[in-house]
């Protein structure tokens, strides 16, 4: 495994450990995206209370646009559907936090660096799903 994949998978994890300690049920795929397989398997899964976050994660240590193939996309959003969930682009530069873009769209992503000054933080993404449960549990 190169070292970038490496740093990836370690950023991956650590993510995945974040959206846990924030009191969700988190699988993370093994050797997610990779290889060929008849299923897709996203990087993170996040699951909590009436919602479910299919999440590709991707980590640069250089703040440089990012390109995911309209296949992947396609994939992952077919997988967000089956779970009944939302898809998202999670992206972190070295020295930045975690960003979370939603995927609505097939086709190819570039994701800019400046295209997540109206991406959600992790925080801002947990509390709009936690919100949203906790309005619907009070109905």
């Amino acid at each position: 495994m190169s070292l970038a994949k490496r740093k990836g998978s370690a950023h991956e994890r650590a993510l995945a450990n974040k959206l846990w300690d924030m009191g969700l049920a988190v699988l993370r795929g093994c050797s997610s995206g990779g290889g060929v397989r008849k299923r897709f398997v996203p990087d993170i899964v996040a699951i909590g209370p009436g919602f479910v976050l299919v999440i590709e994660a991707k980590y640069r240590s250089e703040k440089s646009s990012i390109r995911i193939e309209g296949e992947k996309v396609e994939k992952l959003l077919e997988f967000a559907r089956r779970a009944r969930g939302d898809a998202y682009i999670a992206v972190k530069f070295r020295g930045y936090d975690w960003h979370f873009l939603p995927i609505t769209d097939k086709g190819d992503i570039i994701v800019r660096p400046d295209d997540l000054s109206n991406a959600y933080t992790l925080e801002q993404l947990i509390n709009k799903y936690m919100s949203r449960s906790l309005t619907e549990y009070l109905k």
